[in-house]
């Protein structure tokens, strides 16, 4: 099984399990056995990041799940959307009005993308970040793009499931497919009213009272500036995707039931995009302590409460590999990740107090978390975590009928067109 690890703790003779990447180059292929320049080359070219390399010893004694499908999916449909994106923004950029554009070309785009999700599902959830500074608004669509339509696809597929149950009573009225590409184009052009304050993101300085009324002005201006001919729900979308559910986001405060179905799932994919996004006024948080913060933590009451059930299915914040540490001082490997919980995932007991790897006899695993009481997770990738694991982090699986009432509440207030 592969074990992450940083540049600077690689060897000569180890084998990468993954292709390395730095942005969208590929500097290394997976199975590369490492020589010396190797590892130099990679120690300067990638510093700070994490690898994954072939662990010889622990490939013969466990059976663990491999994400590299999913990392490929991730990579491939974020570098097209950078690629769609950078174009809009330079028209946009020149003072070309982006209603001038084609856009039956952007749509077949976005279409395209779509079918490439649909054709490749995903074990999880993967956010890559290959670029930030000026680039941050064309990323972060990308980002907020991917999620939001693995979270729609997951959605389908719980219609799907409810209308074979016969548990949805909108099923006669109802005979078309759930139809994803409003929510995809809000996801694409949420912040074209960010655009002309891009500035902001470089600023060093406080912003000031009319900066901040700008920014709260943006879903309004995004969705002002999108063609008339696109559909209406996407223009909702976009104009009410930073309302919150507890009724306190902007720009018009809504809660609840006032909020469109789509809004809620482009809301949570924003919100952990820009929360694991390195920008100059502030730094990353882990995919860990975001999913944390955003189902369990102080920031739950923002999102749908089934919504960011079934986003926490899909995101799990410890990757196949990681080495955690345990309660016990001890340090362990995933394996596989947590059916009951993202928080809880699959492990081998693989190295001591001091850091020291196991011999074979006394390697402890697979344990599956949920079953372990007396074991808790403290730290990942440097993080103490163990704050994360002092309440109930169960994960409890969104129920047929739970979901149905959900989605009969969006139906009922207007599925297939709304608009302000």
């Amino acid at each position: 099984m592969p074990v992450l690890t940083t540049p600077e703790e690689l060897a000569p003779r180890m084998r990468l399990h993954q292709d390395v990447y730095c942005g969208l180059e590929l500097l290394l292929p997976a199975g590369k056995v490492l020589n010396a320049a190797d590892v130099d080359f990679l120690q300067k070219r990638c510093p700070g990041t994490t690898l994954l390399v072939a662990d010889l010893i622990l490939d013969e004694l466990v059976n663990f799940d491999d994400e590299r499908h999913s990392e490929d999916v991730a990579r491939v449909t974020q570098n097209k959307l950078v690629d769609l994106l950078s174009g809009v923004q330079s028209s946009f950029a020149s003072r070309i009005s982006l209603k001038s554009m084609d856009c039956g070309g952007i749509e077949d785009a976005v279409g395209g993308v779509m079918d490439h999700l649909e054709a490749n599902p995903v074990m999880a959830m993967k956010l890559m970040h290959p670029d930030q500074g000026e680039h941050y608004l064309v990323t972060h669509s990308a980002h907020v793009f991917y999620l939001s339509l693995v979270m729609g696809n997951a959605v389908r597929d719980l219609v799907h499931k409810a209308r074979r149950e016969n548990r949805l009573r909108v099923a006669n009225n109802f005979k078309g497919d759930l139809d994803l590409t409003p929510l995809a184009l809000a996801a694409l052009f949420m912040d074209l009213g960010m655009w002309p304050l891009r500035d902001f993101y470089t600023q060093t300085t406080s912003l000031t009272e009319d900066q901040c009324i700008q920014i709260r002005n943006h879903p309004v201006v995004s969705a002002e500036g999108i063609p008339r001919n696109w559909p209406d729900l996407t223009k909702l979308i976009i104009e009410t995707h930073h309302e919150n559910f507890d009724g306190t986001g902007y720009p018009y405060g809504l809660m609840g039931e006032e909020l469109h179905f789509f809004a809620r799932i482009l809301r949570i994919a924003d919100a952990y995009a820009a929360a694991t996004s390195t920008q100059t006024y502030k730094e990353a948080v882990s995919p860990a302590r975001a999913l944390w913060e955003m189902t369990w933590g102080p920031f739950n009451q923002f999102y749908d409460p089934i919504l960011r059930k079934i986003f926490a299915s899909l995101l799990h914040p410890y990757p196949i590999g990681s080495r955690l540490g345990l309660n016990t001082g001890q340090g362990a490997v995933v394996v596989r990740y947590g059916k009951v919980s993202p928080f809880l995932p699959e492990i081998v007991i693989a190295f001591d107090e001091e850091g020291n790897r196991y011999p074979n006899d006394r390697l402890r695993g697979p344990l599956k978390l949920e079953k372990e009481p007396d074991l808790s997770i403290t730290e990942f990738d440097g993080e103490d975590v163990s704050d994360l694991y002092d309440g109930d982090t169960h994960y409890t699986p969104v129920t047929t009928d739970e979901f149905s009432t959900l989605y009969e509440i969006m139906y009922s207030s207007g599925f297939s067109s709304a608009s302000r």
